[in-house]
C-alpha cells in the first residue's frame, strides 16, 4: 500500500509556519518586536522620569514634637528650640503656619511656612531630614537663603 505523508504532516507544517513570524497576509515580512527602552533612573522609557514628591496638607507624624539643638537643654527659653505640629511651627521668637508640605521620602520633607514674628511677616521654606532612627532632625535652607544645616534632638 502506498501512503502519502502529506495529509498527516499538514497540521504540523501549518503550526510551524504560524510560529515562525514569517510574513503577513500581503506577503510582507512582519516587523521584529522592539524592546521598550529603560531609562537610567529605572523609568519605562516614556521620558516621564521618576515620580516627584508627594504633596501633603500636614507635617508627617514622625517630624512632629519638640526639638532642640543637639547640645541644647530643651527648655522653652532655648533659642534653637522648635515645636512642630501638624500645621504649625513655633520658633523662639516667631510662628509659622504651614502652607505646603512636600514629602520626598519618609525621612525627607520640605515645609513651606507663612511666618510671623517681631511685628513682621514673611514666607519661608525649610528642608527637614530625619536620621538616627528618627532621633535627629536636621534643618536646611531651601532656595536663596543660606545657613549651616542644624541637627536637632527630640525632646522628651
Amino acid at each position: 500500500m502506498n501512503r502519502t505523508l502529506f495529509p498527516a504532516t499538514l497540521p504540523l507544517v501549518l503550526l510551524l509556519a504560524a510560529c515562525s513570524g514569517g510574513s503577513d497576509d500581503a506577503g510582507e515580512p512582519e516587523p521584529a518586536e522592539t524592546m521598550m527602552p529603560v531609562e537610567p533612573d529605572g523609568g519605562i522609557g516614556d521620558g516621564a522620569g521618576p515620580p516627584g514628591p508627594v504633596v501633603a496638607e500636614t507635617i508627617p507624624a514622625a517630624f512632629r514634637g519638640v526639638w532642640d539643638y543637639v547640645e541644647g537643654s530643651c527648655d522653652p527659653a532655648s533659642d534653637l528650640r522648635v515645636e512642630i505640629g501638624p500645621k504649625t511651627m513655633q520658633f523662639y521668637e516667631s510662628h509659622g503656619d504651614v502652607t505646603g508640605v512636600e514629602v520626598g521620602s519618609p525621612r525627607d520633607i520640605v515645609v513651606s511656612l507663612a511666618m510671623e514674628g517681631e511685628g513682621e511677616t514673611w514666607d519661608m521654606a525649610r528642608k527637614f531630614t530625619l536620621t538616627d532612627g528618627g532621633r535627629t532632625l536636621t534643618s536646611a535652607p531651601v532656595g536663596e537663603e543660606q545657613f549651616e544645616p542644624m541637627p536637632l534632638k527630640k525632646c522628651e
